[in-house]
């Protein structure tokens, strides 16, 4: 008899499925996981070893169980999708941008980051973890780039330069498949360009701004980055946001509101692109939009004091003045539309 014949048998998908089942964290060369006989969280599944997953309390369970992965070719709708949409790309290319999906899905859960987990530029664990990968090392972000040079017709693999940008923030289009990446480093905050994009989908003409606006928001932040939006999350968890990805990018953006309108009818439009001259361009240009789509009497233009010039910058700099204005804002906006509303 095969000696793994004599231990229980868990099958999953791939270990990406097992690491979230079992409520893995990654503790370096092992993860610690929820064990699947006594439900504590003291198993252990070795890196060097993800066939086997061991409970560590020895004289209360002790069990040592086998994972067996067993992947089908339609397990990832996803791959099904981009095989289907985008007929343009190579096989090549289709596989290394459902793997880039596959990775940064499993990196914003299944691993350890001490940037984004201790405060990263003044935002919470689960803020950031939902919308930030960090790769970790010079290491692993040559790995993303070998795999991906298909995609972004150019292998950066070797480019220390590029390889110290650990953290990617995925840009994901209206089906969630991953259009773009913006670039970031912890490693070496002084590069030279902070921010570097790459277009990942090179079959179409991909998005070039974040958007999350869910059914239950009140107020809608327009802001000049993603890091601004999500400063504004940490204020008010519900809120929905539209982030450029930079003050020239307006053009898509201003298509998006006039083809769907309706999801800015009846909310809460607070305009907060960076105090500067390139951000007030930028919402000049979005404020005439929706006010051609009717939508004038519903914005407000955010704030900014003590000489901040961005969103980001004034939650680190002063996090509860920053909140006190954006409730100043929202709550401005609320009673002038009730006022409204009483006169009609």
């Amino acid at each position: 008899m095969d000696k793994q014949d004599l231990y229980k048998k868990l099958v999953y998908q791939n270990i990406e499925d097992a690491l979230a089942e079992l409520n893995a964290e990654d503790k370096g060369r092992y993860y610690i996981c929820n064990c699947p006989e006594c439900n504590e969280h003291e198993a252990f599944i070795y890196k060097n070893n993800t066939n086997f997953i061991q409970c560590n309390r020895e004289n209360h369970c002790g069990e040592r169980m086998l994972l067996q992965f067993h992947e089908k070719e339609n397990v990832y709708p996803e791959r099904e999708k981009i095989q289907k949409t985008f007929p343009s790309l190579s096989d090549d290319q289709k596989e290394a941008l459902t793997w880039s999906m596959r990775l940064f899905s499993f990196a914003k859960a299944g691993t350890k980051s001490e940037i984004l987990d201790n405060g990263y530029r003044g935002l919470s664990k689960e803020n950031a973890r939902e919308h930030i990968v960090d790769l970790q090392n010079k290491e692993v972000t040559s790995y993303f780039f070998n795999k991906t040079s298909s995609l972004l017709g150019k292998d950066y693999s070797n480019n220390s330069w590029m390889c110290k940008r650990n953290l990617v923030f995925p840009l994901y289009d209206e089906n969630n498949i991953l259009n773009r990446v913006l670039l970031r480093s912890s490693i070496d905050p002084t590069l030279g360009s902070k921010e570097i994009q790459l277009i990942m989908n090179p079959s179409k003409e991909t998005r070039d701004f974040f958007m999350e606006i869910p059914e239950e928001t009140k107020t809608i932040v327009f802001s000049e980055s993603l890091l601004d939006a999500l400063s504004f999350r940490e204020i008010d968890p519900n809120c929905g946001f539209v982030a450029l990805t930079g003050a020239s990018k307006t053009r898509q953006v201003q298509a998006y509101i006039k083809e769907n309108k309706g999801a800015f009818t009846d909310k809460h439009i607070l305009m907060a692109m960076d105090d500067d001259k390139a951000g007030w361009k930028a919402a000049q240009k979005l404020v005439d939009t929706l006010r051609k789509e009717g939508l004038e009497e519903n914005i407000t233009m955010f704030r900014y004091s003590d000489g901040f010039k961005d969103a980001n910058e004034f939650l680190q700099g002063n996090r509860t003045q920053f909140e006190k204005r954006y409730l100043q804002d929202t709550n401005h906006l609320q009673q002038a539309k009730q006022i409204q509303h009483e006169m009609s």
